[in-house]
């Protein structure tokens, strides 16, 4: 791979500067979740059963309060403690729901894992959770920036891009969810990226989840939850500003309705105007979030959500030949960073309305109803011209590709256009029961969910014959096509020259699912258990092949034993399902991806502390995999077998002091093809064996420093390769960092990203080309809050 290092010293000295203003420098740390400290479970109301419910085992110590320092004999006098912040994040809204803010860093509940509130150490699987607040540290502006930071998952696997945010769980697609329902379907187009700023929480579930939301994949989902209405009066107003020209004007505001607090509201939203780090491609968005809250009793709450989201952005991936990218060419040259290979104009455009409906009920101390369901339509509008060395083969007569020269500086490009209307409709209704049977204390959830998913689009592509210069470019030359044209029955006739890109209407795609599980959390002393079963069918329908029906029953199972000390050990077993919307070059529908995983694992926080350690080992297995089809490119599909994972992974985070709040760890992954073609045994492309990651952030409580904070990180990712294990990408280091200050109604905040501006290829294709990672960007911001 190849590395720039441009002198990043003045950044370097900024950030300093800035800090030793105040009189010092420190060391810095910052947090994710945490699991909260075992507890017993507290006796649940008897049912028809012969024996009454036993009380479980003498409560623990609880953990110490937020200092996060242990607990010790004599306890030292605690400090007064500073005014608290106002703004939304600081509103009364409890940090021990699954739904709630992460204050802290030090995540205590989710449900991700569980579709139940449930303390994240007695989830027998591998849970992480990023909260707003560490979010906002780190200055993440992308789901690939919240995720970087997490082991096992590969967040940039195809370096920076403006059209999807494309991430990797154990070595596997990850399935995308939004409030608990699938928002992520077939290819980006038929999508929209969320903005983190819109979210409370993204959470990582690593591992199959199928028993619970059928439809994800074996190595995990991300799973983000919506900011929704506080009862305490709170907001913000952020203006920020930073690298390529970044311009961001974004707001918060949440409180009640009526003096009885039955009605609050929350209302979010930012307006961007940004170009990137590609000439001629930009990045503007304006998103706004509507939320109400009614609660008509304590023990009702309905809350919808509204969701309205324009993106005009374009291609930051140029899609760039192995030569000039991580090799240099014959005259020892490399394209540059910022080079922009298509056509001013070029565009991707997506216009976003969904709307969502939360309802939970509690009937009394035994019984709780909660229904989700959300019905989101996206319009995609994709323009590009990029890089054709997919289509200049030798076969077409270029004998230099992917160049048409000898001097390796001209190439042909290729021409793509893509409208695309997507409709999506998702719901789930469970109903949760706390019950005993003896001795054995049971939390059984029953539910059925149901997704309807739709999309047509019009498309065509063509290759630019035109020679285009990667070093000197020049825009707007006379183009030459050679494109393929549409027939009726969909087939591909010889190439011949077009004056225009020949546009086809695709074959409509719709998949219907229906899903029915039922889970039992069940706990005997400090003995914790989960059992699961699910049932799905699902009906693929590709316009002109007709529907395909698919039936599947999942498992999943788990056992945990609690220490006193913190320590959890379990052991879990789940099976993963997923239907697959994609086109194959016959039209003809393709299979359900299935997969099953072994996990073996322990969770530990120790007493009296914020702070959590988690490990786990896994073995994973899937078949059916997607993959492009190697013969015919473009779009279209092929399902390659099955592919292996087996690895593990070790995650600190939380508060180490009263001052510093961390999260990092390491992961190993070996994900190999295993279907018995020629790549069997090869690691997967784009995925790396070893990361390592570390951010954390100091926050100074001397009187001639209080409010000021600073912190810094270093990402590792290790070495991977293409899918025929013949290139390598070589390992990297990279950093980043912040420093804020905070009073009651200001902050304001400076991150850096890539402080050093490492010119990054990120990962290289078998089929020819690589992807960029980001380049240096910082951006500082001023936020009012009140």
């Amino acid at each position: 791979m190849y590395l720039r290092k441009s002198a990043s010293s003045s950044v370097l000295v900024l950030l300093a500067a800035a800090v030793s203003t105040s009189g010092a420098i420190a060391q810095e740390g910052q947090p994710a979740p945490a699991g909260s400290t075992a507890q017993p479970v507290t006796p649940l109301p008897p049912v028809t059963v012969e024996a009454q419910q036993t009380k479980p085992k003498a409560k623990k110590p609880k953990a110490a309060k937020k200092s996060g320092a242990p607990t010790t004999a004599a306890s030292q006098p605690t400090p007064a403690p500073a005014p608290q912040p106002t703004g939304p994040g600081n509103a009364s809204a409890s940090d021990k729901t699954a739904y709630g803010p992460v204050k802290n860093y030090s995540a205590k509940n989710t449900a991700t894992g569980t579709k139940t509130d449930t303390p994240l150490n007695e989830v027998p699987q591998s849970v992480s959770v990023v909260g707003a607040e560490q979010i906002r540290d780190m200055g993440a502006q992308t789901e690939q920036q919240v995720l970087r930071y997490l082991p096992g998952v590969v967040a940039d696997s195809y370096g920076a891009d403006g059209r999807a945010d494309g991430s990797f769980i154990r070595g596997i697609d990850a399935t995308e969810y939004l409030d608990g329902m699938r928002r992520t379907f077939q290819y980006y187009t038929s999508t929209y990226r969320l903005d983190p700023y819109f979210m409370e929480r993204m959470e990582v579930l690593r591992g199959p989840a199928s028993v619970l939301y059928g439809q994800a994949t074996v190595g995990g989902i991300i799973n983000s939850v919506s900011k929704r209405p506080q009862t305490e009066q709170g907001g913000e107003i952020t203006v920020e500003y930073g690298s390529f020209d970044f311009k961001q004007v974004k707001f918060d505001m949440t409180g009640p309705v009526t003096s009885d607090k039955r009605w609050s509201y929350r209302l979010t939203g930012s307006a961007r105007d940004a170009d990137t780090q590609v000439d001629y491609v930009e990045d503007d968005r304006y998103a706004i979030q509507p939320a109400i809250t009614y609660r008509p009793d304590e023990n009702t709450t309905i809350t919808m959500l509204g969701h309205f989201q324009k993106d005009r952005a374009g291609t930051i991936s140029q899609f760039l030949p192995h030569i000039g990218t991580i090799f240099p060419n014959v005259s020892g040259r490399r394209i540059a960073q910022d080079r922009f290979v298509g056509e001013p104009g070029d565009h991707y455009d997506t216009d976003v309305a969904s709307g969502t409906l939360l309802i939970e009920h509690k009937f009394n101390e035994v019984f709780k109803l909660q229904h989700s369901s959300s019905y989101t339509d996206v319009h995609n509008d994709y323009a590009s011209s990029y890089a054709g060395h997919f289509y200049a083969t030798p076969d077409l007569g270029f004998p230099n590709y992917p160049y048409l020269d000898p001097t390796q500086t001209f190439t042909a490009r290729a021409k793509s256009l893509t409208v695309t209307d997507t409709q999506v409709f998702t719901q789930d209704t469970n109903l949760e029961a706390k019950l005993a049977t003896g001795p054995l204390a049971h939390k059984l959830l029953g539910g059925v969910d149901y997704a309807r998913f739709k999309s047509r689009s019009v498309s065509g592509e063509a290759l630019n014959i035109t020679p285009f210069d990667v070093y000197n470019p020049v825009y707007g030359q006379p183009e030459t096509l050679i494109g393929y044209t549409c027939s009726d029955d969909r087939s591909v006739v010889p190439p011949h020259l077009l004056s225009a890109v020949d546009v086809c209407e695709e074959p409509d795609q719709r998949v219907r699912q229906t899903g029915i599980y039922l889970q039992d959390q069940m706990r005997i002393g400090n003995w914790l258990g989960i059992v699961g079963v699910r049932k799905d069918w699902i009906d693929t329908f590709a316009e002109g092949s007709g529907t395909q029906k698919d039936s599947q029953i999942s498992y999943r199972a788990g056992l945990m034993y609690e220490f006193a000390s913190g320590l959890t050990p379990y052991v879990s077993y789940g099976e993963s399902f997923i239907p697959v919307v994609a086109r194959t070059f016959s039209g003809t529908p393709l299979k359900p991806q299935q997969g099953r995983m072994y996990e073996l694992g322990f969770k530990y926080q120790p007493a009296g502390t914020n702070f959590a350690i988690n490990g786990a080992l896994y073995d994973i297995a899937e078949n059916n995999r997607l993959a492009s089809d190697p013969v015919n490119g473009g779009n279209y599909y092929v399902q390659t077998g099955a592919v292996t994972s087996k690895g593990g992974e070790i995650e600190f985070t939380g508060q180490l002091t009263r001052n510093l709040k961390v999260v990092g760890g390491y992961s190993y992954t070996l994900a190999q093809y295993a279907d018995g073609s020629p790549l069997d045994g090869n690691q997967l492309e784009a995925v790396p064996k070893h990361m390592a990651s570390m951010w954390g952030v100091w926050e100074f409580d001397q009187p001639y420093l209080k409010g000021w904070s600073v912190g810094a990180g270093a990402r590792y990712i290790g070495a991977n390769w293409d899918a025929t294990n013949s290139l390598r990408v070589p390992a990297v280091t990279l950093f980043d960092a912040m420093i804020a200050y905070e009073e009651e109604h200001w902050r304001w905040q400076i991150t850096g990203q890539n402080l050093e501006d490492e010119e990054v290829v990120s990962t290289c294709l078998s089929r020819g080309d690589c992807f960029l990672g980001q380049a240096r960007t910082i951006i500082t911001g001023l936020t009012y809050k009140y």
